[in-house]
């Protein structure tokens, strides 16, 4: 009967049949994959549930957030939870990353799926800013300018992407429409797809990544029980941290946006954009915005490439592998120096 059951479970099936005993505690996957997986499913259980009071046109964007914040009941407790489990989604995509090449487990035959986990992290940045920009109060307005405006800057499609993504040549009515669509539907399909397939790869790849095994070692595994009851345990604490967030710190509503009053604001991108703005300050919008993002897009994604053999594999910090690790590590600090500084000087 047991086998049974798991010979039907979608989860068992999504699960390596057989991981290393050394890729499997949470001393080397940090759990920010389960984290990661169970973030997207709170946002977008809550994102459903505010579906049915969010009205997305101009005008009532920001009295429906209102309404929500204020009449409904579990509202705000609601899109608290909503906020945060965005947040925490990017957060545990990122670290998931930052482990990903700190142990070497974007090398082949997993690079298919580095490649897709790249993906998704566009997925999340994207997912989470259109989500921002819904809010329409005066603070994401600015943000959906500024971005928006960036598109204009790519040369050739510019434009026309401009107006598939906003709905004109300016924004207006059509915006939050469009973007509504793009957050609850388009983005949604292709965040929560992706997880899927990205799970699945997993599998297929044979397991999370683990140092060559050599002549003689034995070799050690775990059922998928154990590493599904891991993954469940850091996903109860994750929803424990995210209730407390939700109920002591809401997310707030600034003053409501306002088109014809754009001038003499203060701009502020969401948290995992300062980086952009800062650069936006010294730098052209098309090296801002594209170029440098592109480049370090690019850094990860031909690591794969640059690093397929040799010791290494599955090790924290591994001596032989300095050379991607010290690369990709000052790129995230470099980050967050721009971040702060954006931060200091914005504030």
């Amino acid at each position: 009967m047991r086998l049974w059951r798991k010979n039907k479970s979608l989860i068992y099936t999504l699960l390596p049949p057989q991981n290393p005993a050394s890729s499997a505690g949470l001393s080397y996957t940090l759990g920010m994959g389960g984290i990661a997986v169970m973030a997207a499913l709170i946002t977008t259980v809550t994102g459903a549930l505010l579906m049915f009071y969010y009205e997305p046109t101009l005008q009532g964007a920001y009295p429906s957030l209102v309404f929500i914040d204020s009449v409904v009941y579990l509202g705000r407790f609601t899109r608290a939870l909503h906020y945060w489990a965005a947040q925490a989604m990017v957060v545990a995509v990122v670290i998931h990353t930052a482990r990903i090449v700190f142990t070497g487990g974007y090398r082949p035959p997993r690079d298919v799926n580095w490649f897709i986990g790249l993906g998704l992290l566009l997925v999340t940045l994207v997912w989470n800013f259109s989500g921002y920009a819904l809010r329409y109060d005066a603070g994401s307005i600015w943000a959906l300018l500024v971005g928006t405006n960036l598109l204009k800057e790519l040369p050739v499609v510019g434009s026309t992407l401009y107006v598939l993504i906003v709905g004109g040549q300016t924004l207006g009515p059509a915006t939050i429409l469009r973007f509504y669509a793009w957050h609850v539907f388009a983005l949604t399909l292709l965040g929560l797809g992706g997880i899927g397939y990205h799970l699945w790869r997993v599998r297929v790849d044979g397991g999370l990544s683990r140092p060559d095994w050599t002549a003689g070692q034995v070799r050690r595994f775990v059922p998928p029980e154990t590493i599904l009851f891991r993954e469940l345990i850091t996903g109860l604490v994750l929803t424990a941290g995210l209730v407390l967030l939700s109920t002591f710190a809401p997310p707030r509503l600034g003053p409501p946006a306002d088109l014809n009053r754009v001038s003499g604001e203060v701009v502020q991108a969401p948290w995992f954009f300062l980086a952009i703005q800062w650069l936006l300050r010294y730098f052209s919008p098309l090296w801002a915005g594209w170029l440098i993002p592109l480049a370090g897009l690019v850094l990860l994604a031909v690591l794969p490439l640059v690093d397929r053999r040799g010791p290494g594999r599955g090790r924290w910090f591994a001596r032989e592998r300095w050379l991607p690790q010290v690369a990709f590590g000052g790129l995230l600090v470099l980050i967050v120096i721009l971040s702060l500084l954006e931060l200091w000087q914005g504030g």
